[in-house]
């Protein structure tokens, strides 16, 4: 195993960390606001493949410890009384050790993620904190696809096993899965990707039969993702409150919304996307649980709703940020509400 790959590369990562704090300390910078962590891991390729090298090859070094412990006694009983008197191992076996860093760079995403939702979102250093999240987490899948172990359990699900924490591991894994299928899908810059939201949502579309006064609406479940295709600008706020926001030059080129279905766990398109500078997001005043989504070149409409009322609002209020500033036909409507209210202003 590359034991001493990964301490050079873990030992060049933390140095960067520190030098970054050093200097947002020595410029007065208290919050440390100026600290890019998330440059800093995007930087950190080599420290990615080194991980890489390990992780695949975790699993064998594993079983050889335990053929080695059944073949040789004296190797048992030595790493036994090392677990028991040795406070420095505090208490942890070696093939607890072997876990280790494979357990550490399956952090990392998490890590990022929580860094995303608490900085604030004027700062520049946010985006990439989400970017450099993103890149892990294909890095991570990608490596779950070349590990070769006895079982057919994968990387990512083995270790949610042994710390006991199935579902939020298993959770993460569907979402790389799902991210992989947009990615392929699209066939856009994986540079310039962002995943804007993602999440479950309930969804039909109406008919005159299904959307009577009275009538219960059957609604099926479906994985939702609003991908986006640019680097974005200062002007990209898109968890503004603001009740109006006219379009703006924000870096954002295109903007779709994807909704996979899983069977028989695989997945794949429930319909092609929704590139949303085709679309219509709108929501009927009286019936502020759902939001519609129209497409115009085929009439295909959808109802949306989250599993709860806010989350709602918000899939609305980013479909609709994202989608106000993209198209041709936008654009010439100078944001009026009807395109002859334009006209008619410039006769008079």
């Amino acid at each position: 195993l590359n034991v001493e790959e990964l301490l050079e590369n873990n030992a060049a990562l933390a140095e960067k960390l520190r030098d970054a704090l050093e200097i947002a300390t020595d410029q007065g910078d208290e919050d440390l606001l100026t600290v890019n962590i998330g440059s800093i891991f995007l930087d950190a390729v080599p420290m990615l493949h080194a991980f890489e090298s390990y992780c695949t090859r975790q699993g064998a070094a594993s079983l050889l410890l335990a053929n080695l412990e059944k073949e040789k006694e004296l190797l048992r009983i030595f790493l036994r009384v090392s677990q028991m008197e040795n406070s420095v191992l505090r208490r942890m076996n070696l093939n607890s050790f072997l876990m280790v860093p494979v357990q550490r760079v399956t952090k990392y995403p998490l890590l990022l993620a929580r860094l995303y939702r608490v900085t604030p979102a004027h700062l520049k250093s946010r985006e990439a904190l989400r970017l450099a999240q993103n890149k892990i987490e294909l890095h991570l899948e990608h490596i779950n696809s070349l590990a070769k172990d006895i079982s057919t359990t994968k990387l990512w699900r083995r270790i949610s096993i042994i710390n006991g924490r199935r579902s939020s591991s298993e959770t993460d894994m569907i979402n790389i899965k799902l991210r992989k299928v947009a990615v392929d899908v699209l066939e856009w810059n994986h540079d310039e990707v962002r995943f804007a939201m993602e999440g479950k949502l309930l969804y039909t579309q109406p008919t005159d039969n299904n959307w009577r006064r009275g009538r219960t609406i059957k609604l099926s479940p479906v994985n939702a993702m609003l991908v986006t295709l640019g680097k974005p600008t200062e002007d990209y706020q898109p968890d503004s409150d603001e009740l109006l926001a006219f379009p703006r030059k924000n870096g954002i080129r295109d903007a779709t919304l994807l909704l996979v279905r899983e069977k028989s766990g695989r997945y794949g398109l429930l319909r092609e996307p929704l590139f949303l500078d085709r679309c219509i997001i709108c929501c009927e005043a009286d019936v502020e649980d759902y939001f519609e989504v129209q497409e115009l070149a085929t009439k295909d409409t959808y109802l949306f709703k989250a599993e709860d009322g806010d989350q709602t609002k918000r899939w609305f209020r980013q479909l609709q940020y994202h989608a106000q500033g993209l198209g041709a036909w936008r654009k010439r409507r100078n944001a009026l509400a009807n395109i002859m209210i334009n006209g008619m202003q410039l006769r008079t």
